[in-house]
């Protein structure tokens, strides 16, 4: 097994915590829509949106970066899919079972959602992460076949038509799905093996990739200001306000790349702090599962009285707080998860499974 390196891991862990920022800001009725009248508070919660929306587009840079030169494993691929499941289904039985969810008013499709989260996007961003995963043999092989130029053209061929033409048109394209399904993953995941495979060339310095996060983010603060000002004055492209918040806007893509390329520059250290943080990484995957359940994503805001608070210190002090709470419940579950898991795979050893899945492992690979 490679030894996981305390930079990334750290990466990961913040790129979590980011995601849990966003749903923090979205799910607790923080955020007005940006078609509203916003004041001072408003746009500082605005700009704590702008700088975690690189989260998810960081979280598959991040498994394009080691996925690119490894082998497809079926073992992890299910062990994804079961782990999925267990958020799914049997989390929301447990917590009906205690009395603190109420089962009893489900629905036909509630139970569909829960039962078969991956076809019914319980999940949007597992069933577009599995579907990368299993596009991984396929794309690895071409990855490995071309040169640099090719790769570069490859990556910007697949990014341009989803980020870059949307962000400079005045227009909403049909196709454009905000960065919300697996062909953007594909494109993350382009860019993230040339970083792998050729450096990071402009982004080398922590200080260079920390100005190009920073001024992405501004950027999409900024353009967020400039689309609600037009909208105000004209009452016009109510459908384009909040433009550069998608995931694949240009702007969203550059602080991306540049936040990432910042951990990337970063020494993967040696001490206490860095052997926690690699401890800790690998449950990380379980906090979103949790608090995005469809059972519970909208009631951890109201369990922690998530609000609109009355000034920007109040608005930061809150957010820390309530999202280490839910990355900290997040990762604890998780943990338990895994020792659940890890003696149901000792059951499994004697049997023909472990035989079964290599072999099929040796096939694709």
């Amino acid at each position: 097994m490679k030894k996981r390196q305390s930079n990334f891991e750290a990466l990961r862990l913040a790129a979590m915590a980011l995601v849990v920022t966003l749903h923090y800001l979205s799910k607790g009725n923080i955020l007005l829509p940006m078609t509203s009248q916003l004041g001072m508070l408003d746009w500082a919660a605005y700009i704590l949106e702008a700088a975690a929306i690189v989260a998810v587009n960081v979280y598959v840079l991040l498994t394009g970066y080691f996925m690119c030169q490894s082998r497809f494993r079926l073992g992890r691929l299910l062990q994804i899919v079961l782990q999925v499941w267990f958020y799914s289904l049997v989390i929301p039985l447990i917590l009906g079972a205690v009395g603190i969810l109420e089962l009893s008013g489900l629905t036909t499709y509630d139970w569909l959602m829960l039962i078969f989260p991956l076809n019914m996007e319980h999940y949007w961003f597992m069933t577009a992460y599995v579907l990368l995963v299993l596009l991984t043999p396929l794309l690895n092989r071409a990855i490995a076949a071309m040169n640099q130029k090719q790769l570069a053209m490859a990556a910007i061929l697949v990014t341009l038509p989803q980020s870059l033409l949307k962000s400079v048109l005045p227009v909403t394209f049909t196709t454009d799905d905000n960065g919300y399904g697996v062909l953007w993953f594909v494109a993350l995941y382009l860019i993230a093996a040339y970083l792998r495979k050729y450096g990071l060339g402009f982004l080398s310095t922590k200080g260079r990739a920390a100005l190009v996060y920073l001024a992405g983010v501004l950027a999409v603060w900024a353009g967020g200001v400039a689309m609600n000002r037009i909208y105000l004055a004209t009452g016009r492209f109510s459908d384009r306000v909040s433009l550069t918040y998608g995931y694949n806007h240009v702007f969203v893509l550059a602080a991306s790349v540049g936040l990432f390329c910042l951990f990337a520059n970063l020494r993967s250290g040696e001490g206490r702090m860095s052997r926690l943080i690699v401890r800790l990484a690998p449950y990380s995957l379980g906090v979103y599962l949790l608090h995005e359940n469809v059972l519970i994503r909208y009631q951890w805001p109201v369990w922690l009285n998530v609000g609109m608070p009355g000034s920007v210190l109040q608005l930061l002090t809150e957010w820390v707080v309530k999202v280490a709470i839910v990355m900290a419940v997040g990762l604890g579950v998780d943990f338990l998860r895994s020792l659940l898991f890890q003696a149901g795979g000792k059951l499994l050893e004697h049997t023909p499974v472990p035989g079964l899945l290599r072999k099929m492992d040796e096939a694709v690979n």
